[in-house]
């Protein structure tokens, strides 16, 4: 059975950010022709990051699958040098820790007849290879709209590079 995507041009096709909203700040942030297909392209900023968030969109209640791919092909591990040390939490527990470098997402569930929220937040760690993040959920009764925001933080040390997202799916069973 195959699932419908209620994210409009969620895989850019379209070359542009039609039906999405960008929030670029102070670096370029665009959709660029990637491997064959259209990706956005977002780079963070000395001083601030960017956001990238779909439409609002209507769905109906049931399990919801919200997946993307990601990567940061640039990116470079942070390194102790004998001037610098870094401190970072739960360095240990990840074998390749691009720490520097990670994506935000929320995704935002409204009921418009009693205005409540049910809102799920995800921070996840990117490096240079490929890799689809998936996240799975319950739509409430009641509950039929959806924003999507994504974030990528400010890159002060100019070590992160550039991160290529493409490929948002929502569907709902």
């Amino acid at each position: 059975m195959t699932q419908k995507n209620l994210i409009l041009n969620g895989d850019f096709s379209t070359g542009d950010f039609q039906h999405w909203i960008a929030s670029n700040y102070d670096t370029p942030m665009s959709v660029i022709l990637h491997n064959s297909n259209y990706a956005v392209r977002m780079v963070g900023g000395r001083n601030q990051g960017q956001n990238l968030a779909t439409e609002r969109f209507r769905t109906e209640p049931g399990e919801f699958t919200l997946s993307f791919d990601v990567q940061a092909p640039d990116a470079v591990p942070l390194q102790d040098t004998k001037d610098r040390r870094f401190h970072i939490s739960d360095h240990d527990k990840l074998s390749n820790p691009l720490l520097h470098a990670f994506v935000i997402y929320t995704l935002w569930l409204e009921n418009p007849t009693t205005g409540e929220s049910e809102v799920w937040y995800q921070l996840k760690y990117v490096d240079p290879t490929k890799q689809t993040l998936t996240f799975k959920g319950t739509v409430p009764p009641g509950f039929e709209r959806v924003d999507i925001y994504l974030a990528i933080p400010s890159d002060p040390f100019g070590n992160k590079g550039h991160y290529i997202i493409d490929n948002f799916w929502f569907w709902v069973l």
